[in-house]
């Protein structure tokens, strides 16, 4: 057991897992906030909404570089220190956001909070496990990942509200204040981290590890087209008026969240196979809301949202058995960062598929034509996962799969 956990009480580690769900809730806000948005922004950018896109991937680029360079560098440093510049450089990067109108200024200055961003989490969590006893870290781990519900259900419709009513500037600095506000909280509350590294037992790169590490990413590919277009998407083509944007995000979120815990008890009593089978038909059945012209946009982001975390939670039961436990840090950095590479692919893609001229409906279906396609190959990448999982038990040079 760390040394440091011997010395913080149950109310003291508890203390610190909410400030780091409050800087994740904050990091993750500040990424995805940006792509609602947008659309407000475009129009001071001289841009069309379509490229919410590149403003996305280049963020998600950043995140990419970012994180591979930190699974070699970050133990050089003290992850206090490096935890409160990279909020306070988060925030001074979102702040200038505000003052510019030019397109590749935006573009570069996402870039920059990416490569922040990108390794805000990694170094926040670890300070949190090396600071808790084994047997609690699932449930420290569970009040930061908690975090990205309350992004969906609170921190969106907050900042669509602000948007609609004082001016996407507003949103924008509120978003600043929080990155800043963690400061303090950094500071007073979070330990310094005195655990030394040691040398990680290395896992393979080879074509099965990065088949199973991309699962995640793959399933994810699909929504992510979406999800840079999703505001003018439901004004524009669902009926919604932006003053009902808040609500709709809200009704989306809170369906995400159910929808995660389902699937999360679910995934002991059913296949994942069928829970992927499932998953993808309502996936596939929010993509014809819009493809078809029924204007309902609360039934659209409820079944592609709902939809989207089921699929993301039967996915993630299947990849979590490939790698022993001593592999699976250097395992989840390896998804993160094929995570961030292919929403990167599909942000850029999002905006390639809409081009200059705007979100046209012969365009908008050509999107959804590719998204349905990219989505029904789940079932099928889940039985060939299955199939490579069966053959490790069977083999006495690996571990048991649990």
């Amino acid at each position: 057991m760390p040394q440091v956990s011997q010395m913080l009480n149950h109310k003291t580690l508890m203390r610190i897992a909410i400030i780091m769900a409050f800087i994740q809730f904050t990091n993750a806000l500040e990424y995805m906030a940006l792509t609602p948005v947008f659309s407000f922004m475009a129009e001071a950018f001289s841009v069309p909404i379509s490229f919410s896109g590149y403003v996305s991937g280049m963020y998600t680029l950043g995140a990419v570089l970012s994180g591979v360079a930190a699974f070699y560098w970050i133990d050089r440093f003290d992850k206090k220190r490096f935890l409160m510049q990279n909020m306070l450089l988060l925030g001074a990067l979102t702040f200038v956001s505000t003052f510019i109108t030019n397109f590749d200024t935006l573009l570069a200055l996402r870039f920059c909070a990416g490569l922040v961003g990108g390794t805000t989490m990694g170094v926040g969590t670890s300070i949190l496990i090396n600071c808790s006893p084994v047997n609690i870290r699932g449930k420290m781990l569970a009040t930061v990942i908690a975090s990205f519900s309350i992004v969906s259900i609170v921190g969106m419709p907050a900042i669509l509200f602000f948007c609609t009513h004082y001016g996407w500037h507003v949103s924008l600095w509120s978003v600043s204040f929080l990155c800043l506000l963690s400061l303090p909280f950094i500071s007073l509350f979070i330990p310094k981290d005195t655990i030394q590294s040691r040398t990680k037992n290395k896992l393979s790169i080879d074509t099965q590890t990065l088949l199973f590490a991309s699962c995640n990413a793959l399933v994810q590919f699909s929504p992510m087209l979406i999800i840079p277009i999703l505001t003018p998407l439901m004004t524009c083509h669902l009926g919604a008026q932006q003053d009902q944007l808040p609500l709709l995000f809200l009704s989306g979120g809170i369906a995400g969240y159910l929808s995660t815990k389902i699937t999360g008890v679910l995934t002991s009593r059913l296949s994942a196979l069928m829970l992927a089978t499932v998953s993808t038909l309502f996936f596939v059945l929010s993509l014809l809301v819009p493809a078809t012209g029924y204007h309902n946009a609360i039934l659209f982001i409820t079944l592609f949202l709902g939809s989207s975390y089921s699929r993301l939670v039967s996915s993630a039961s299947v990849t979590i058995q490939y790698p022993a436990d001593e592999q699976r840090a250097s395992f989840s950095s390896l998804q993160a960062a094929i995570m961030s590479l292919i929403t990167t692919i599909a942000f850029f893609m999002s905006s390639l598929l809409l081009p200059d001229q705007g979100i046209t409906t012969q365009n908008l279906d050509r999107l959804l034509v590719v998204c349905a396609l990219a989505a029904i190959g789940f079932p099928l990448l889940v039985i060939a996962l299955q199939k490579k999982l069966a053959k490790r038990i069977h083999q006495p040079d690996h571990f048991v799969i649990h």
